[in-house]
């Protein structure tokens, strides 16, 4: 059996924390955000494990609509100019607690997604000691 390993995410525009500890989803903390799409607006919160496409929302999120996210702390659209390599879509990018960015895909049922480390050898060096992993 092999550990989840949770990612950490901060707006990219604010640098505040989107974790949300009263919320799990998969079992750990969610990302928190506010989403758009179709008209309605609520709250989504996104599985922080890496791997998991799960989250929990009070929206209906058609597949195939492309949906806004944003900030719930500073309020401010998060986008990128960046189109998804497998819809066209905009990607939505997420700054690493451990340094990096995670971009996803703005398109609902769209698994495109990108971790790009600053530094890997020091992301690794944390994932080590967050996890208590031998190395």
């Amino acid at each position: 059996m092999y550990e989840l390993i949770s990612l950490k995410l901060k707006c990219p525009v604010c640098g505040e924390s989107l974790m949300d500890d009263s919320h799990l989803v998969d079992n750990e903390s969610s990302i928190m955000l506010n989403v758009e799409m179709a008209g309605k607006k609520g709250e989504i919160r996104l599985s922080s494990v890496y791997g998991s496409y799960n989250y929990v929302t009070d929206i209906e999120m058609p597949k195939g609509e492309v949906a806004k996210f944003s900030c719930p702390h500073c309020k401010n659209q998060i986008i990128s100019d960046a189109e998804c390599l497998s819809c066209g879509a905009n990607m939505v990018p997420f700054y690493l607690d451990m340094g990096g960015k995670v971009t996803i895909c703005s398109r609902s049922g769209c698994k495109n997604h990108i971790v790009e480390f600053e530094d890997l050898s020091i992301a690794l060096k944390k994932l080590y000691q967050e996890y208590e992993l031998g190395g």
